[in-house]
C-alpha cells in the first residue's frame, strides 16, 4: 500500500512525518502516534504487508542544513519519528519501504528558511533551483550521504535500533526520478530548472545500494514512472535489487505500456518488477489479479491517504482479493469488518 504521507483529514503532512521542519515546528509521527497507528491497523486489516512511505520529500523536514544549504545532519526529532513509525509498523505486522526523496527535490521555488546574516532572524526564501546543488556537486553528494543517508541506514541495520531492522523492507533513493533527468527531455518536468545528468543520479543510486547492502538486510528499489526507462534502472552498476514501475493506465502517457495486459517478462528487463503505484479504471481486485497473473513481484495501490484526485481505495475490492488469496495478505486481514 502507498502510505506516502499521513493526513488528519484536513492537513496533508507531505514531507512532515519525520523530523522538525524548516518552519521551526515539529509535526512528525511521534506527535500523532495514535492516529498513525490506527492507519496502520486499518492497512493491516485490509491485508497489506508493506507500506511505501515518503521520508524527506523536497527536503522540508528532518535535515539540518549549513550556511551553504548543504546537509549538516539529521535533526533531533528525526530518529524519534522513524523509531515510532517502525514500532507502529511492527505492531501491525507490516514492513516499510522508505522513499528517501521525491523528484520535487529539484523543483524550482522550494520553500526554505534562511538566517539573516545581521539580525539572525529566520526569513522565508524560495530556492530557484530547488536542492539540485546537493546532487550536482561532489561536496553536496558527500554531505548528503555522510550526514543523512548513511546514519539513517546504519541505525536500523546494526546500530542503536537494530531491533527494528526487520521492519524495513526497502529503501528507494527517489520517487519518479524520470522527471528530473537532463537527458530525458520528453519526460523532464517544466518545474525543474536545473536537471540532473543521468550520471549524477546513477552515482547517487549506486551509492545508496552499496550503503544498504553493507549495513541492512533491506532491498533497494526505485520508483520509476516510465516503462520505456526501465532499461536504465536495470543496469548492474546501479545495484538495484528490484525495479519498480508506476501504472496509471486510465491516464495514458507517451511511452507507457498497459501493465495489466503486459506480463512482466515482456518488459525486457532482467530484474523483477514491482508495480509500485497502481490505480486504474477497472475494479481494484481485478487489477491486482492481472498483476499477479502477469508475474509482477508486487502491486501497491495508490493511496491510503487519498489526498489527490484518485481518492481513497475501495475496501470491498481489497476484501475480495484478500479472501481469494489468504496466503498473500497480512495475518490481521479482516474480511468482514474494516472501517475504511
Amino acid at each position: 500500500m502507498n502510505y506516502p504521507w499521513s493526513t488528519d483529514g484536513q492537513t496533508i503532512f507531505y514531507g512532515l512525518d519525520f523530523g522538525s521542519n524548516v518552519w521551526g515546528s515539529h509535526l512528525g509521527v511521534s506527535t500523532r502516534r495514535e492516529a498513525i497507528a490506527r492507519d496502520f491497523e486499518e492497512m493491516a486489516r485490509l491485508g497489506f504487508t508493506v507500506a511505501r512511505w515518503f521520508v524527506f520529500c523536497d527536503g522540508r523536514a528532518g535535515i539540518v542544513y549549513d550556511d551553504r544549504n548543504l546537509p549538516a545532519g539529521l535533526d533531533a526529532e528525526f530518529f524519534v519519528d522513524v523509531d515510532a513509525g517502525l514500532e507502529i509498523a511492527r505492531a501491525a505486522n507490516m514492513r516499510v519501504d522508505f522513499v528517501l526523496f521525491d523528484h520535487h527535490w529539484l523543483f524550482r521555488g522550494i520553500r526554505h528558511m534562511l538566517a539573516d546574516p545581521v539580525s539572525g532572524d529566520l526569513l522565508e526564501a524560495r530556492l530557484p533551483e530547488g536542492r539540485a546543488r546537493i546532487l550536482l556537486t561532489q561536496e553536496g553528494h558527500d554531505a548528503l550521504f555522510d550526514h543523512v543517508i548513511e546514519p539513517f541506514v546504519r541505525r536500523y541495520g546494526g546500530g542503536a535500533r537494530a531491533d527494528l531492522r526487520g521492519q524495513i523492507f526497502a529503501f528507494e533513493f527517489m520517487n519518479e526520478p524520470d522527471f528530473v533527468v537532463d537527458e530525458w527531455e520528453r519526460d523532464r518536468s517544466p518545474r525543474v530548472r536545473r536537471a540532473l545528468p543521468f550520471e549524477s543520479l546513477a552515482a547517487a543510486i549506486a551509492r545508496l545500494s552499496d550503503v544498504v547492502h553493507r549495513h541492512s538486510p533491506a532491498i533497494v528499489t526505485l520508483g520509476g514512472a516510465r516503462a520505456d526507462n526501465l532499461w536504465a534502472w536495470d543496469s548492474d552498476a546501479l545495484g538495484l535489487d528490484m525495479l519498480q514501475l508506476h501504472a496509471y493506465p486510465d491516464s495514458p502517457r507517451p511511452g507507457d505500456v498497459d501493465v495489466f495486459s503486459t506480463p512482466a517478462r515482456a518488459l525486457d528487463v532482467r530484474r523483477e518488477v514491482i508495480l509500485g503505484e497502481v490505480r486504474s479504471g477497472a475494479p481494484l481486485d481485478e487489477s491486482l489479479e492481472k498483476a499477479l497473473a502477469g508475474g509482477y513481484a508486487g502491486a501497491w495501490p495508490w493511496s491510503f491517504s487519498g489526498t489527490d484526485t484518485y481518492g481513497r481505495l475501495p475496501a470491498d475490492a481489497l476484501k475480495r482479493f484478500g479472501e481469494r488469496h489468504p496466503e498473500l495478505v497480512n495475518s490481521r486481514f479482516a474480511a468482514r469488518e474494516v472501517d475504511f
